[in-house]
């Protein structure tokens, strides 16, 4: 429930985003935020089917296993909001959307994997304009998807690939969209989709599938539709809507980020003298998070500065021993380590990227006090947060070594202090850039 509230939270803070500057001009900050529901009147509009056919890569020896089916057919219905047309981020983002939708997908092998269904958010926007009724586009997917058939020590004992009824769906797609007719969009393209649990369970090898792809879209109350069918050029846009040629200054400064995670994670444990029949305990560990990051914006898009991050977690040197009851009979006993060798404290760099729906976020970092002598002290975390209003964002991620091996999947809430540096410029309503 914890997720789809989440899910639900997201989607209010993309519109939230949508909503913004839907009245920008030229005497406007990017602060102002119009009510939701006249974004939702007056913002461009779209519903779509989406259909991918393909195949589940062979990520792991339960997949390489001989005469496995891996192929999988999905469909998809989404909704999806653009920017107002007046809108100076239309230019800067090139044409950005957002929206969500529902993902169901069928499995030749659906004994062993199920039919998995997802609740998603969806962004994209164009990278290149490659004719007068063709574009190329982008977009990513993240979602929780659940209805999963997944490890079970007597069931389904080889099936290292899904160990939980509940997984992350993270997906891109790369596709050609033409325009058909006045309202309607075809794109043919391909993409890539990964489901796991980010060792919430283990064991989790995760799902990698591929596929082409087809999506028909009507959209609706679009600009560009009749940009397009005018063959209007940039200077005519401008005198047709001459807010768009103006952004407000962006002020260069520090901005303070606090942010708290609380998590969960399994481990794989040592059987050696434990008398585990394998090493997927079955015991959920606590991890929590406090970081603290001030980062340097010097435009709209960008921010980066160092990161002090204090991790509490609970499997950190935890281990199983086979010990005897005081009844006689023996008992996998767990030990869990002193509290200060449950800690990590780490300092890496951490660099965002920000569109007017999301910020994308990557850390690169090393543990100062690091007590586990099993895993590396160089991490690595990455993902995608949304505001909420001016100061409280959520966050959705994933912390993991050597690049490849999840510790743990987070959800957190963040705070942002906005500070000014000594050589910012005074900024007025009247500060604004040509584009």
């Amino acid at each position: 429930m914890r997720k789809v509230t989440f899910v639900l939270m997201g989607l209010l803070a993309q519109l939230t985003a949508a909503a913004q500057d839907t009245t920008a001009t030229a005497n406007t900050t990017a602060n102002e935020q119009p009510a939701i529901w006249t974004a939702l009147r007056n913002n461009p509009k779209a519903i779509s089917v989406k259909y991918d056919q393909g195949q589940m890569l062979k990520t792991n020896d339960f997949l390489k296993m001989d005469g496995r089916d891996l192929d999988y057919r999905a469909m998809a219905v989404k909704f999806g909001l653009g920017l107002a047309k007046n809108d100076w981020r239309r230019e800067i983002y090139h044409q950005p959307y957002t929206g969500a939708g529902f993902y169901i997908a069928d499995f030749d092998e659906s004994h062993y994997f199920g039919n998995p269904m997802s609740l998603f958010f969806f962004h994209g926007g164009s990278l290149a304009r490659l004719g007068r009724h063709c574009n190329l586009q982008y977009e990513w997917n993240l979602g929780y998807s659940f209805n999963w058939s997944h490890y079970d020590p007597i069931e389904a004992p080889d099936n290292i690939t899904i160990g939980s009824r509940e997984n992350a769906h993270v997906g891109f797609n790369l596709f050609l969209e033409w325009q058909l007719a006045r309202n309607f969009d075809l794109k043919i393209g391909g993409g890539v989709t990964h489901f796991s649990n980010g060792a919430t369970h283990v064991p989790n090898k995760g799902a990698n599938l591929w596929s082409p792809m087809i999506e028909l879209a009507y959209r609706w109350d679009d600009p560009d539709y009749e940009w397009q069918k005018e063959r209007i050029d940039t200077a005519e846009l401008h005198k047709l809507y001459p807010e768009l040629k103006y952004r407000p200054e962006h002020e260069k400064h520090i901005k303070h980020e606090i942010q708290l995670t609380v998590s969960k994670r399994q481990l794989y444990m040592d059987t050696i003298g434990s008398g585990l029949p394998n090493e997927y305990y079955d015991h959920t560990f606590r991890v929590f998070q406090l970081s603290y990051a001030p980062l340097y914006s010097p435009s709209y898009k960008f921010a980066y500065g160092p990161s002090l991050d204090v991790v509490y977690d609970e499997s950190n040197n935890a281990r199983v021993v086979a010990e005897t009851g005081a009844d006689g009979i023996r008992y996998n006993h767990l030990h869990l380590a002193s509290l200060w060798d449950r800690m990590q404290i780490g300092l890496s760099a951490k660099g965002e990227m920000r569109t007017p729906y999301f910020t994308y976020f990557g850390q690169l970092g090393f543990d100062l006090q690091h007590a586990v002598e099993k895993t590396a002290r160089f991490y690595q975390i990455v993902g995608v947060q949304t505001y909420f209003n001016k100061h409280l964002y959520g966050t959705c991620g994933i912390r993991a070594i050597r690049l490849s091996k999840a510790q743990f999947i987070f959800w957190s809430l963040g705070y942002t202090l906005d500070g000014k540096t000594p050589w910012d410029k005074k900024q007025t309503d009247k500060n604004t850039h040509e584009l």
